[in-house]
């Protein structure tokens, strides 16, 4: 989710941000004075670590089922999960370092958070707290190769805040920003294995 260059008039407005990214990170890392944190519970098996907390919880393992679309479906919703929960240990410390980004994150999205984390690093700020997700697949095709699926997210950023590693002090963020979003979400195979390839933040609340 790469962090997208909103000007002073989408501010106002709500501030379209990245998948990946989000409403709450684009003022942030773009404009000079944005920013803050507060540190999450995390999602997963390491309470430590930032996570996006799902409204339901996700197995791939969907019983194997015997209707592969279904089995299908379940892969892809557990990856997209995944895929935050990396991305939001490398927010966190503004670097890809030691996550398994890689594993869940492939072309556009991986590039649109590496841009982030340059980003990020440059400012000296990192992000930290707690993201709702609720994902759904609304579509998906088996018959072809690469095998793509498109997910339909609400994206909940509103505990998700930026502070400046050097001061230690959160930067506060536009009130008018869009903190809930409706986000859109490609995935595909590659190889064997599904990833997220592309997350595009909509000026849609949900």
């Amino acid at each position: 989710m790469a962090i997208p260059t909103a000007d002073r008039g989408q501010t106002r407005r709500g501030l379209r941000a990245v998948p990946w990214g989000a409403a709450a990170l684009a003022c942030a890392l773009v404009l000079s004075g944005c920013g803050s944190d507060k540190h999450d519970e995390s999602l997963g098996d390491d309470p430590a670590t930032p996570g996006a907390k799902a409204s339901t919880s996700t197995s791939a393992s969907a019983s194997a089922s015997a209707d592969p679309q279904e089995a299908a479906k379940a892969e892809v919703i557990t990856v997209y999960r995944k895929y935050w929960d990396e991305q939001l240990k490398a927010y966190a410390k503004a670097s890809a370092a030691d996550t398994d980004l890689n594993k869940y994150a492939f072309d556009k999205a991986l590039s649109k958070t590496k841009g982030d984390l340059i980003s990020m690093q440059q400012k000296g700020n990192v992000l930290k707290g707690e993201v709702k997700i609720d994902p759904k697949v609304t579509s998906i095709n088996l018959s072809e190769t690469p095998k793509t699926a498109a997910v339909t997210d609400c994206t909940d950023v509103s505990k998700w805040q930026l502070i400046n590693q050097k001061s230690g002090k959160a930067l506060e963020l536009p009130k008018e920003r869009l903190t809930k979003f409706i986000t859109n979400v490609s995935v595909r195979t590659v190889g064997e294995r599904w990833m997220v390839v592309d997350v595009q933040q909509t000026d849609r609340t949900c």
